[in-house]
């Protein structure tokens, strides 16, 4: 694949995206990085970028994962007193009014993301290896 095969799938991603009313995560203002030599901002390269959106969206995803909150909830009560905390709430505050959205009643995620981690590993296998790479 070359940079413009990975411009069509940022174009297509995007687009989904932007259907599910989070557009936000690929806008390009994320994805800029400054000449340190130069001061000139440049978008990272196609496929750099493609694979840091996928990443932001799993991010998206994982917290709004009915398994992932259960999989905490469940290590948190393990090492505290008492109960431990049974129920947890998000607050979106960068809306236009704060709204909040219980988690216990998240759906389950962990296959898609299951194959949007696959789907980042071979997309990466195409040479490139970000800095989240070697942590």
């Amino acid at each position: 694949m070359d940079d413009e095969d990975f411009r069509a799938l940022i174009e297509i991603v995007s687009e989904e995206l932007r259907l599910s009313g989070v557009s936000d995560i690929a806008d390009e203002r994320h994805y800029q990085r400054t000449d340190p030599e130069t001061g000139d901002a440049h978008l990272v390269e196609p496929q750099k970028r493609l694979i840091e959106i996928l990443r932001a969206f799993d991010r998206h995803v994982s917290v709004r994962d009915g398994a992932l909150v259960e999989q905490s909830l469940r290590a948190i009560r393990d090492v505290t007193r008492g109960e431990g905390p049974r129920h947890a709430v998000i607050e979106l505050a960068n809306d236009a009014e704060a709204r909040e959205i219980d988690l216990g009643e998240a759906p389950d995620m962990r296959e898609v993301r299951v194959d949007l981690n696959r789907l980042i590993a071979r997309l990466s296998d195409f040479g490139f290896r970000s800095d989240e790479d070697d942590h």
